[in-house]
């Protein structure tokens, strides 16, 4: 999947928290808490999309440590995963249950019992200027890279994080016990080191890339049909084959 390199991570995550497509300020919140969700929890898109409140555990608790249950009818490798949740990923849920008029998903569209629309970050991606460069897909290859070549987490423990490792459902269920401190301080980390390559600068909403989206070039052959945020958006065209990729 097409990502950046790790040098222009701080771009990249200036640009998420500046995005800004005019929109109504609830969907473009909702979009780019769901950016910045997925890039913290090292998540897939349909994994995201459908989160549940129902499937995270200590939020209300300050003296437990929170944690994200997806359950095994999602994961793509169809056995449970538990994502053990940074400050700033349980900071992001935290911001939205505090939203009006929430229903029972994380991130959902205009209607709240419905989830935002499969296409909803990846053309938030190509708003920023990231057209065929990176995908929201791409997020977890640019984790990926940043913890191996960190040089401090066993290759176990990255490859567990992503989702990966299903052997068997009673295998699955003690490598998520055995590695559960050693992912939760990885996640950590990694939201850390977001946080500190972001701040020194932050980049506009559409980064370094020019906006292809409405351009000539972008739209000739494409189909109307998208939607943004759960509304339907009759200047977003795509493709079919871009929202298979990006899942």
């Amino acid at each position: 999947m097409p990502r950046v390199e790790l040098s222009e991570l701080p771009a990249l995550v200036a640009a998420i928290r500046a995005y800004d497509d005019g929109s109504v300020p609830r969907r473009r919140e909702t979009t780019r808490h769901a950016l910045l969700f997925t890039l913290l929890t090292w998540a897939r898109t349909g994994e995201l999309r459908s989160a549940a409140w129902s499937e995270f555990e200590g939020l209300d608790n300050s003296s437990c440590q929170p944690l994200w249950r997806i359950p095994a009818e999602r994961m793509k490798t169809k056995c449970e995963h538990i994502v053990p949740l940074s400050r700033q990923a349980a900071s992001i849920l935290r911001q939205r249950k505090r939203m009006p008029g929430r229903g029972h998903l994380v991130f959902s569209g205009d209607d709240p019992d419905r989830p935002i629309s499969e296409n909803t970050m990846i053309y938030a991606c190509y708003r920023m200027g990231y057209l065929g460069r990176q995908t929201v897909h791409g997020f977890r290859g640019l984790a990926s890279t940043w913890a191996n070549e960190s040089g401090r987490y066993r290759p176990d423990w990255i490859e567990m994080a992503l989702g990966h490792n299903c052997e068997d459902k009673v295998r699955a269920a003690y490598n998520s016990a055995l590695y559960l401190d050693m992912r939760r301080t990885m996640l950590q980390d990694w939201a850390d080191h977001l946080d500190r390559v972001e701040a020194p600068q932050r980049a506009p909403a559409r980064a370094n890339g020019p906006n292809l989206v409405n351009s000539p070039s972008f739209l000739n052959g494409w189909s109307i049909g998208g939607q943004i945020g759960g509304g339907f958006d009759p200047q977003v065209r795509f493709r079919p084959q871009e929202m298979i990729t990006d899942q």
